[in-house]
């Protein structure tokens, strides 16, 4: 076989997989994920099947996949095989259309499990995402009680969310505390873990968007407070 024959048959064989996996294709985010009766949707999971036989996948702004994608046109499965994460044991989706989904299932140890995947334009924002930055203490609460001006009597406190997973904290007295913050992969909640041996970690439920963050307590210690925060983008003296 001629080198020119050779290239073209590798050319005509590239495009009729592009072609044929032509709807699967692009920006994709998790709508829905079931594994049996239950439901296991993670949070701004998206994955971007690209046209190179390549694919990216994510949790909002943080890429953790990435590997290469076949898809059989005959038996309508997709396979993606890993390159910088654990291997899938349990082998191809089987692909599917509806109202502008698309649904991948398959079983896993004896379970049946369904994705569905909404195509979209960006890559969604996680609260992760939208919590990193500098707030300013706005109001607190315990249960009814408001009890802000006892709490930050001269509006010192405020929390830097850093994007390197350090929290950098003013205290009302004025101290600098710092620790690890990490933010659950299925559910808006974040834990502040002290560097401060002598303090005790704590969970917070998350609610936020570009310009405001409410912490609410859920843990023995900070049950039933919650905290409301205005984004800063300079430092309070």
């Amino acid at each position: 076989m001629s080198q020119l024959l050779y290239r073209t048959l590798l050319i005509v064989l590239l495009l009729t997989t592009l072609f044929s996996a032509q709807g699967i294709i692009g920006l994709w985010e998790i709508k829905n994920v079931t594994v049996g009766e239950e439901s296991m949707t993670p949070i701004a999971k998206w994955t971007n099947i690209k046209p190179d036989g390549t694919y990216t996948s994510g949790n909002g702004w943080l890429q953790n996949s990435q590997g290469t994608w076949n898809y059989d046109e005959d038996k309508k499965e997709l396979t993606n095989t890993e390159t910088i994460g654990l291997i899938d044991e349990f082998g191809a989706f089987n692909v599917s259309f509806a109202d502008d989904n698309m649904i991948w299932e398959r079983v896993e140890e004896g379970m049946n499990v369904t994705v569905i995947l909404q195509k979209i334009e960006t890559i969604p924002q996680a609260p992760a995402d939208m919590s990193q930055g500098l707030w300013d203490l706005v109001s607190a609460t315990d249960g009814e009680k408001d009890i802000t001006n006892s709490f930050d009597p001269e509006n010192k406190y405020y929390i830097f969310i850093r994007w390197d997973r350090i929290y950098v904290e003013r205290t009302p007295e004025g101290n600098r505390e710092t620790g690890y913050w990490h933010m659950h992969g299925h559910r808006p909640e974040i834990t502040l873990l002290p560097h401060n041996p002598d303090k005790q970690p704590e969970s917070w439920r998350v609610e936020n968007s570009m310009s405001k963050l409410v912490l609410t307590g859920i843990s023995d210690s900070n049950k039933g407070k919650v905290y409301k925060f205005k984004r800063l983008n300079q430092f309070p003296e």
